[in-house]
């Protein structure tokens, strides 16, 4: 649920072709020692409060178990059976499974335009290609990412219906349906809607009738304790003295938090649930869609929920009927990650082995232990094919296009940006998912993510374009590839996360040069009134242009210099704790700073108008109009930039202050 792309990177890989399932049964005594020696001593390193852990193999449940606290106040231990962890986005393969229910009754269609479900609904779009269901599973609807200031909440008195919240937290449609993925929790909580909308149910007591109670998941739900102002029946107390508290830990200690309400966008992310809950969820899916004879899909349909859906290229990971796909440990993998305020989790299925896994956490801090646990256990247990044995691309047999010598690291060197991610909001300015990529020693590139850089190695695909295009990550066998236009050109970068996929962007675009930009105007704004200052004495001979024009220089470098630092005091509080990123977004210091940035720009403009009496009629020397035209180019920089990053919206100022 967060916009932090690790936790999507839990859940996605390579695929891998299928091998033959073990036979064996994974050794349980063996198996408790790992997983206590792996979870204990990496619950030490990284200060994690407590996890809940859940291995299935072969249609029985071999490991179910709880570790550290759930309550570290009132001393309440972590069980496996009992306590509810909150496992956010895995949440959306109910939603999904659900879907497919309706589809398998012929209430739904994933092919038909969504409208025809929500005739209601105030769906904006902007293009003239439908949505459809197959595109909201594949996270191809086009709509930006938004989640700052309201994907969660803290207040229960504030939390909206699910069709309220969709309604007022609407995300711009920014490219056309089927075109690229861009992850969407918006789009998964519309798949939500409809299903909710088509059985005539709340969305909480279809997930409790149609996919809980058949399977005897007692202890998950996806109400919340919201309280009476919304309407509908909350989480029951006796769910609720279970659920665990979320912690961070910083300064040397643990600090709990709050109950991060979701239900708001319900279907994306608010479910509630024990590890022994999500081993039944497991083995369903598993045994295609049936557990201890009540089924909550038909096999066949199961096995479509597995089949890829949708793919960036051939022989890249992609999406499985709401599943993400991935390899681990040579294997074929299908499954979600999920992040909340406060819990990492994730949840693999290995069908080739029968095998499925749910680990989750209630400290942030866990997400490493989370992204290797699975991978550890496999590569244990479960030695996997070798490399050799890997399927190439599809395209490796077409026509020999360019060799692997004619082409150039300088196609591929540049500044690439998420799909996920604000187009035209201001959270743009604070959220800046980007990736760079460099040229290495002997045909290698180098890719720079979230502060890591890895080594890409040409892969050995043959020597057709997409070949040719296609890199591997030595470390894990991952492989990426540069997609191009019809023109040759690279314009995206496929990393092994089908959800999303990086766009080549211009200098221009690169937000890291814009806030650089914006961070080297500083010195020369503070120059100019601290020159004033030292010139106040002086008696020279100006114009009344020139003079207007010297002390509103000096009031709009003031006013770029003020929407600086009250932006940056706003911004502390989220590098300090990132559910202020949700629950106090925006500010009213951040507000301020995006009024004064208003003034500032205005400013600015009646400086450009200033510049013709400076020239034309002025008594300045050359070197004072060249300095004073200088500063007022890059005030226009800095209001271009400020514009690019939304951070001048009229409209999103006016709502916020209006309340609206």
């Amino acid at each position: 649920m967060r916009t932090l792309i690790g936790l999507v990177m839990l859940a996605c890989s390579l695929m891998a072709p299928s091998v033959q399932a073990e036979s064996r049964l994974l050794p349980r005594d063996n198996l408790a020692a790992f997983v206590d020696g792996f979870v204990e001593a990496r619950m030490t390193a990284h200060n994690i409060a407590g996890l809940s852990v859940a291995i299935v193999h072969q249609g029985e449940l071999v490991l179910a178990k709880g570790y550290g606290h759930a309550d570290l106040a009132n001393g309440r231990r972590v069980d496996a059976s009992r306590t509810l962890f909150r496992p956010g986005s895995i949440s959306k393969l109910f939603t999904w499974t659900a879907v497919m229910q309706l589809v398998e009754q012929g209430q739904l269609s994933l092919d038909a335009n969504i409208r025809r479900y929500l005739p209601d609904f105030p769906l904006e779009t902007r293009f003239d290609t439908p949505i459809t269901l197959a595109d909201l599973m594949a996270h191809r609807a086009g709509f930006e990412d938004s989640a700052m200031g309201h994907l969660f909440e803290d207040d229960p008195t504030q939390v909206q219906t699910l069709r309220d919240y969709l309604v007022s937290h609407h995300p711009t449609q920014v490219r056309p349906p089927g075109t690229l993925p861009a992850y969407s929790n918006f789009g998964v909580a519309l798949a939500g809607l409809i299903v909710a909308e088509v059985s005539g149910m709340s969305w909480e007591a279809y997930a409790e009738q149609h996919l809980f109670a058949p399977l005897g998941m007692a202890h998950s739900t996806f109400r919340e304790p919201w309280g009476p102002q919304r309407p509908g029946r909350p989480m029951s107390e006796a769910l609720r003295a279970e659920v665990s508290r979320g912690y961070v830990y910083r300064h040397g200690a643990f600090h709990p938090g709050g109950f991060a309400f979701i239900s708001g966008i319900g279907p994306a992310g608010a479910l509630s649930t024990t590890a022994t809950d999500m081993a039944r969820w497991m083995l369903a899916q598993l045994n295609a869609g049936e557990l201890d004879g009540s089924r909550i899909l038909a096999a066949e349909t199961a096995r479509r929920m597995h089949r890829q859906h949708a793919t960036l290229a051939p022989g890249l990971p992609g999406i499985a009927h709401g599943f993400i796909e991935s390899e681990i440990g040579g294997y074929r993998a299908i499954g979600h990650g999920g992040g909340t305020v406060y819990f990492v989790s994730d949840l693999q299925l290995i069908p080739a082995l029968g095998l499925g896994v749910f680990v989750s956490t209630n400290t942030p801090s866990g997400e490493a232990l989370v992204r290797d646990f699975v991978r550890e256990l496999v590569t244990r247990y479960f030695p996997g094919p070798s490399a050799a044995g890997r399927s190439t691309p599809d395209s490796a047999a077409a026509a020999p296009a360019k060799s692997h010598a004619a082409l150039s690291l300088d196609d591929y060197v540049g500044s690439y940006l998420s799909t996920r991610r604000a187009y035209t909001t201001v959270e743009a300015l604070l959220n800046v998912p980007l990736a760079t990529i460099g040229a290495g020693e002997e045909g290698d590139l180098l890719l720079t993510w979230h502060g890591r850089e890895t080594r890409l190695a040409r892969a050995d695909d043959g020597a057709s374009e997409e070949g040719s295009d296609t890199f591997v990550i030595p470390k894990t066998g991952e492989r990426v590839r540069f997609l191009r236009d019809e023109a040759g050109q690279v314009t995206q970068l496929a990393l092994p996360i089908p959800v999303m996929v990086m766009e080549k962007v211009s200098a221009w675009k690169n937000p890291q040069l814009r806030q650089l930009a914006l961070g080297a105007a500083m010195p020369v704004f503070a120059a100019v009134p601290v020159g004033a200052w030292l010139r106040r004495r002086r008696r020279s001979r100006q114009a009344a242009g020139e003079r207007w024009a010297g002390r509103l220089i000096v009031a709009a470098t003031l006013a770029w210099l003020a929407t600086f630092a009250t932006g940056l005091v706003a911004a502390l509080p989220l590098t300090r704790d990132a559910a202020n990123v949700f629950y106090h977004f925006p500010s009213p210091l951040f507000l301020a700073s995006l009024a004064i940035a208003l003034l500032a720009s205005g400013l600015t403009l009646i400086s450009v108008g200033l510049l013709y009496p400076v020239w034309r009629r002025g008594h300045w020397p050359n070197w004072r109009c060249l300095r004073h035209t200088l500063v007022v180019l890059i005030m226009v920089t800095c209001t271009a930039i400020l514009w690019s990053f939304n951070a001048l919206g009229f409209h999103f100022l006016g709502f916020q202050l209006l309340g609206t």
